[in-house]
């Protein structure tokens, strides 16, 4: 990470105010229903964003941390940080903060590093991976199948990895042979685990950029600058950058979404107008697939 990352960072911790970027809508209905459930799941909801435990010298993610839980201090009965280095210590927090105000789940979002090397979508909480390979069975599932009980209609959930709900494939490459990401199994599998509730898996990047706690900004959506992502491998991600998709086992359907946002009380926001369909993000799309090279990645 660059210094100019880490000064960035660490500003936006300290900053109480997020620069707002305009968000033009081109679906006023969908403004006006995301606004409704807004309001419906307001009373006695817990939003939480659950980090995995950092190792000793990871500083950036000790750094996302201190950035979430200081947003979260002055809202303390809205918005829990959550560090778990397994699925039932998350588990057993979050329910301990739901029993203790006899809550439900409002947003939960699960920070987590995706692994575009291993060829399929995946998030992980500790050592547990979670993936299509493993979603459906129980007894990997069991804690989170155990939040299953404070989720309803107006429960949101999403997996706030790289490439969690990608439907593209990988394509060919050192010898490897093109395979699907399944993204969506990994989507639909979560939501038959949380009934009810909406879960979000995103086709791109997600990334962490200060400001990701203001809902009128992109900061969750972009792409990263190291020059290994440049690799032609990566041109199905760049192709779909800030598209995610949704599911929800009452709906029984897959949408494409908007892209998300957090806002400050940690409430997962369906934008009004997706990140490419701004003019100054899809040139920068555009820049960066004509310079994609072979070789750059070494996975």
């Amino acid at each position: 990470m660059t210094t100019f990352k880490l000064i960035a960072l660490i500003a936006s911790l300290f900053s109480l105010s997020a620069s707002a970027q305009g968000d033009p809508s081109n679906k006023p209905s969908q403004t006006s229903a995301v606004t409704t459930l807004d309001k419906q799941s307001s009373s006695r909801r817990i939003n939480f964003y659950v980090v995995n435990k950092p190792k000793t010298l990871d500083l950036y993610s000790r750094l996302v941390i201190m950035r979430a839980k200081h947003r979260a201090s002055t809202r303390k009965e809205k918005f829990i940080v959550i560090v778990a280095s397994s699925s039932s210590e998350l588990k057993n927090k979050v329910i301990d903060h739901l029993q203790k105000r006899d809550a439900m789940i409002g947003s939960l979002w699960f920070d987590s590093h995706g692994k575009y090397k291993n060829g399929y979508s995946s998030f992980v909480i500790g050592n547990e991976e979670f993936s299509y390979k493993t979603i459906r069975d129980t007894s990997i599932t069991n804690n989170l199948h155990a939040l299953a009980a404070y989720c309803d209609e107006h429960s949101r959930v999403a997996i706030g990895s790289c490439y969690g709900g990608a439907t593209y494939e990988q394509p060919a490459h050192n010898g490897k042979p093109a395979s699907r990401m399944n993204g969506d199994s990994l989507v639909i599998g979560l939501a038959n685990v949380l009934p009810k509730a909406t879960i979000y898996g995103t086709e791109g990047w997600v990334m962490t950029k200060p400001g990701i706690f203001a809902r009128h900004t992109y900061a969750l959506a972009g792409f990263p600058l190291q020059k290994r992502f440049k690799d032609e491998v990566y041109k199905p991600v760049w192709e779909h950058m800030g598209i995610w998709h949704s599911y929800s086992t009452e709906t029984k359907t897959f949408t494409t979404e908007n892209t998300l946002s957090l806002t400050h009380m940690g409430t997962i926001h369906v934008k009004s107008q997706t990140y490419l369909a701004i003019d100054k993000y899809k040139k920068r799309q555009d820049r960066n697939l004509k310079k994609l090279k072979p070789g750059l990645a070494k996975i």
